[in-house]
């Protein structure tokens, strides 16, 4: 049936006359009915060599409905004729058909052809002929599925329109159930291709797609939903994310200022309905979700049929899950490549667009920057979270705005925005003039700044990653700098990182297998007497390739990552080991210093192993000595205190290494357990010849000894600085002038042959 076929058919057939069909003669014939004027009517075919029979039949069906409708008489005057028609015109509902023609089976050849080549099954078959001896055999009527049969002799006007409102209407519920089948075919299959789809447009032009299919007309309709994931516009704007055919021009436009009338009211409509709605050939579908609004709108140009109306709800109900699916992949994939936050995309996203430019092989020109805002964790503590994150929103948009859409830009970690792009747009200098106006959030004009990390995009850098990872060496650097603002990467910055991460490895590896670690002892003496009253555990480490690594190298790279606690432990452990070894073997009742990193006294086992080494040892708590820096003191850590107490408590002794050198060094002797203070070697090694430091060292020692606390000089390598330490009242000293670090065993034969054993 075709698209305009009326969805039903009355149940009793029009009244006529009982007249038998009259052959006139040719003056007197009517004029064949003219093809359809507008209005829907039945195609009939007529297929016989006899001009008489045309013009008979014509004249009899002149000005008849059938179920309301008119008659469209098509003629063929022969089997081949009648083929061409077949395969030209479509929606014939029924053939008469002559079973005699050109030769006696031509009329039976042609129904074979119309079932078996032509494939029109559901068109109706009514077989005339003037020869009774011809005619088929039952075998052939039910084969080929002809309607009926009957002698031209016979077919009298009313036999005539009678038999024909029986084939139309058989060939009105056979071409209906084939619309149905079809449409629910294509209903099912629509149904699994879009509920695959994982996109809100190329679900939408998909629909559009189908919903043309399944009403047999051209596509000619506009699908609209809310805005995005999450958007407060999609609760009360829809707009228009795929538009074909009279719709086209609406496309991607909110629906209200779309300007197409038609549209506005058959959305209000059905968003208000929630459902089906048919107004005339205007049908829209509700597609929304619990989370996202969303209307198809298609003009099919005509009139639905009932079949079409019941297979549109069918569709709606079906593909209803499918929009549902695409709602929450768009969600899935929202969250999973863009900051809800500030609705920039994230690393993730960044990464892989940064990388499809860099396949296209068109780096050279642009620069990624990371830029992070300097002192952000001091507005988060102070305001609170929220309006932390209503900063980094105004950031990011300011930033946006200042880089301009040429630009890549996502947040990529808490306070960290990236950008990749030309560097004309991302300048320096720019960006620092964009920040310079303060931030109004909450109530509160925040002044603030931003650092830039910025590498050129090429010069070995193949991917995203590798540009991120130098953006953020540069960034570091731009951190370090203090007031600098921004850093351009360069290659000896990533040499520099590559040598202390091989640095860190190899000290893990060395802690590990205790591969190259040793205690080195050196001594510390009366500069007056010569008396050696104790001495400094001091670790050294040799590499793999024999050469000496600075503990200033490595010690800070152990304190960053933790490894200190294992490491100084394990220096503890050796030095109250070998000084209870010394004491077995008469050497001295020699003090034990070793030095002590902040982070081993924030540890809350410190403590407990130290007591622990000290009683396996048998070492009195009195006889050892931790050497802290003065950067101890500024730490106000309640728990720090309690263990610095707990520590004096057991007796162990504390003394202030490289004192002079820190903040507020003088007024740490208030604030900070000290039983001695080692004057730092920087002011030892001119104390002979200069003033200023002999100066220094002076209100030190008078310093420490208005406090009750003992003083020792470290980096004495001369005589003179010697007597000048002896001069200012210093007694104690420490230095190659008196011994170098040694091993254990060579500290042994040097202490016994420096005390004559």
């Amino acid at each position: 049936m075709s698209g305009d076929t009326p969805a039903s058919v009355p149940e009793e057939a029009p009244e006529v006359a009982d007249d038998p069909l009259l052959f006139l003669e040719e003056d007197e014939l009517p004029d064949i009915p003219a093809y359809s004027d507008g209005g829907f009517r039945w195609r009939v075919l007529m297929v016989d060599d006899d001009d008489e029979v045309h013009r008979a039949t014509a004249f009899a069906l002149r000005g008849i409905d059938i179920d309301g409708c008119g008659l469209e008489l098509l003629t063929a005057r022969s089997a081949a004729e009648a083929r061409q028609i077949l395969m030209r015109e479509p929606g014939i509902a029924v053939v008469l058909l002559d079973v005699v023609m050109e030769t006696p089976d031509a009329g039976l050849a042609l129904v074979q052809t119309i079932r078996e080549e032509i494939g029109l099954n559901t068109l109706r078959i009514v077989l005339r002929t003037g020869q009774p001896g011809y005619a088929p055999e039952l075998d052939a009527i039910r084969r080929f599925d002809i309607n009926d049969y009957r002698t031209k002799s016979e077919l009298t006007q009313t036999r005539l329109i009678t038999t024909l409102t029986a084939a139309i209407r058989a060939y009105a519920q056979l071409e209906a159930a084939v619309v149905n089948n079809r449409g629910l075919s294509l209903i099912v299959r629509s149904a699994t291709e879009l509920f695959r789809v994982r996109s809100s447009h190329a679900f939408a032009s998909m629909l559009l797609e189908r919903l043309g299919q399944l009403l047999s007309c051209p596509s000619n309709g506009a699908v609209c939903a809310g805005d995005s994931v999450d958007d407060d516009a999609s609760a009360s704007m829809l707009r228009v994310i795929c538009a074909t055919g009279r719709f086209a021009g609406s496309q991607e436009r909110y629906v209200e200022q779309s300007g197409d009338g038609t549209l506005i009211r058959a959305v209000r409509r059905c968003r208000a309905a929630r459902t089906v709605v048919v107004d005339g050939p205007v049908v829209t579908l509700w597609l929304g979700s619990m989370t996202r609004d969303a209307v198809a709108c298609f003009d099919a140009g005509r009139m639905l049929s009932d079949v079409e109306r019941r297979l549109l709800n069918v569709f709606a109900t079906s593909i209803s899950a499918g929009f549902e699916n695409v709602d929450l992949f768009e969600r899935l994939d929202f969250f999973a490549f863009f900051d809800p936050l500030t609705r920039l995309p994230n690393r993730a996203r960044f990464v892989a667009d940064v990388d499809k430019i860099l396949l296209a092989d068109r780096p050279a020109a642009h620069c990624l920057a990371i830029a992070d805002i300097v002192r952000f964790s001091d507005i988060n503590d102070a305001l609170g979270h929220r309006c932390g994150d209503a900063l980094l929103m105004a950031v990011g948009k300011r930033l946006r705005a200042t880089v301009g859409v040429q630009v890549i830009i996502a947040r990529i970690s808490g306070d960290a925005f990236a950008m990749y792009g030309d560097p004309t747009h991302i300048d320096a200098d720019v960006i620092r003039h964009a920040f310079e106006a303060p931030f109004f959030v909450h109530g509160h004009a925040l002044s603030v700044q931003v650092r830039l990390g910025i590498v050129r995009a090429g010069d070995g850098h193949d991917s995203a990653a590798e540009l991120l990872r130098s953006a953020n060496l540069a960034l570091n650097e731009a951190r370090q700098a203090g007031g600098v603002t921004s850093s351009v990467f360069t290659r000896a910055m990533s040499e520099e990182v590559r040598d202390r991460v091989a640095l860190l490895h190899n000290l893990r590896a060395a802690i590990d297998f205790r591969r190259g670690l040793a205690v080195h002892y050196q001594p510390q003496v009366n500069g007056r007497t010569g008396e050696v009253l104790g001495v400094e555990a001091l670790l050294r480490w040799r590499g793999d390739y024999g050469e000496m690594i600075s503990p200033e190298r490595f010690v800070p790279l152990a304190e960053r990552t933790g490894m200190i606690n294992e490491l100084g432990q394990w220096v503890l452990e050796e030095a109250l080991e070998r000084m209870s070894d010394w004491r077995s073997r008469g050497l001295g009742m020699l003090r034990m210093s070793v030095n002590i990193s902040p982070v081993q006294l924030r540890s809350d086992e410190f403590v407990d192993r130290l007591r622990a080494s000290l009683q396996l040892a048998d070492v009195p708590a009195v006889d050892l000595t931790l050497e802290i820096t003065e950067s101890v003191g500024l730490e106000a850590h309640e728990a720090l205190s309690t263990r610095l107490a707990a520590l004096r408590a057991m007796g162990v002794r504390f003394a202030i290494d490289d004192f002079g050198t820190g903040f507020s060094s003088l007024q740490q002797l208030t604030r900070m357990p000290a039983d001695l203070i080692k004057i730092d070697r920087s002011f030892v090694a001119d104390v002979a010849r200069s003033s200023s430091d002999r100066a220094v060292v002076a209100s030190i020692i008078m310093l420490a000894r208005s406090r009750g606390v003992e003083v020792l000089a470290e980096g004495v390598e001369n005589e003179a600085q010697k007597h000048a330490l002896l001069e200012l009242g210093c007694d104690y000293m420490q230095g190659f002038y008196f011994g170098k670090p040694m091993t254990a065993e060579t500290f042994d034969a040097w202490l016994v042959e420096r005390n004559g054993l």
